[in-house]
């Protein structure tokens, strides 16, 4: 297990609050140190017997975000701590989970995590030959010299995203298309050294990133009537699940995929905060492909809350007369 004490800079947040996608590449960093610790060596330097550099992919990531400690709390220059807890099962799969606090309130132990009050995630991931070698979009599993690698517990059980992984590449996450009906794909062009480095696939992260910008686009043009776009600036995360079946270098054209639902909600869904009034949730099933060749990329399940601040609630009748219009 490893904790880490950040600043929130300009680097991660800009000049707001804490995303999804600062919070996932903090995460992933304190994952990519705890699989280097006491080796000596950086994280890019993880290397296998034939001397090709290995790394981490995800295959599967499932965010939580609790309603009373969404993103909007954690801002510029606030310090906080990540959590990363790390296990191995064979030589070459990975179980983590993590947690985000505030500066030195994260347990030591793992199990003291309150993962109820804090932003947390799950992850399964495979070591794999870093694609930037091959140019190529597949996964090559191998082991890591010992040297190369920290020593972390082994578990016993097979990993259960590894089973959950082939159902939902099968049957989605059961999701049934209701309010929410768009049978056209949203595209989306992964530009060089915007969305993915030079020589490089696509970070895990940027996922989340291109599908909240289909959902932006689907919630305020695809949907007639659409919600207005100041409306949306107020849907905050509460879960993603994400399995990732494959990647993409930058030049590829992606096609985006949503269906799903939005209901009414309690208006203090979020909490006991009066500055805000809960008004509904969201959930639905995203897909993403390559254009070219139909190649899943990517299916999420996810949920969010729209609530909006108290000074504006002028615009929950209108919000309701959209849904209930649906």
């Amino acid at each position: 297990m490893l904790i880490e004490n950040i600043e929130l800079t300009m680097s991660h947040v800009g000049l707001g609050v804490l995303n999804e996608y600062a919070l996932l590449l903090l995460f992933g960093n304190a994952h990519s140190h705890q699989l280097t610790l006491n080796t000596g060596i950086l994280p890019n330097q993880i290397k296998d017997n034939q001397g090709l550099t290995l790394y981490p992919a995800y295959f599967m990531t499932h965010l939580k975000v609790p309603p009373c400690s969404n993103f909007s709390s954690y801002k510029l220059w606030d310090k906080v701590s990540v959590g990363v807890d790390v296990a191995r099962f064979g030589e070459t799969i990975l179980e983590s989970s993590y947690v985000l606090g505030r500066d030195g309130e994260i347990a030591p132990n793992a199990s003291q995590w309150d993962l109820n009050k804090q932003p947390s995630m799950r992850a399964n991931s495979l070591i794999v030959v870093d694609v930037g070698e091959s140019a190529v979009e597949s996964r090559k599993v191998s082991v890591p010299r010992s040297e190369c690698f920290a020593v972390l517990p082994k578990l016993s059980k097979t990993p259960e995203a590894i089973l959950r992984s082939k159902n939902i590449r099968s049957n989605g996450f059961g999701n049934k298309a209701e309010k929410i009906k768009i049978k056209e794909p949203i595209t989306y062009y992964v530009a060089n050294d915007q969305d993915a480095a030079p020589g490089h696939a696509m970070v895990f992260a940027k996922f989340s990133k291109i599908m909240d910008w289909a959902e932006f686009v689907v919630l305020s043009q695809k949907l007639k009537p659409g919600f207005p776009s100041n409306v949306l600036q107020y849907l905050s995360l509460l879960e993603r699940e994400t399995f990732y079946y494959g990647n993409c270098f930058a030049g590829e054209t992606l096609e985006v995929y949503l269906h799903g639902d939005i209901k009414e909600c309690d208006s203090n869904y979020h909490g006991d905060s009066l500055q805000t009034i809960s008004v509904a949730i969201l959930t639905y099933q995203i897909e993403i492909y390559i254009q070219r060749n139909n190649t899943l990329l990517a299916i999420a399940n996810v949920k969010k809350l729209l609530a909006i601040p108290t000074a504006f609630q002028d615009l929950i009748p209108d919000i309701k007369r959209i849904i209930n219009n649906m």
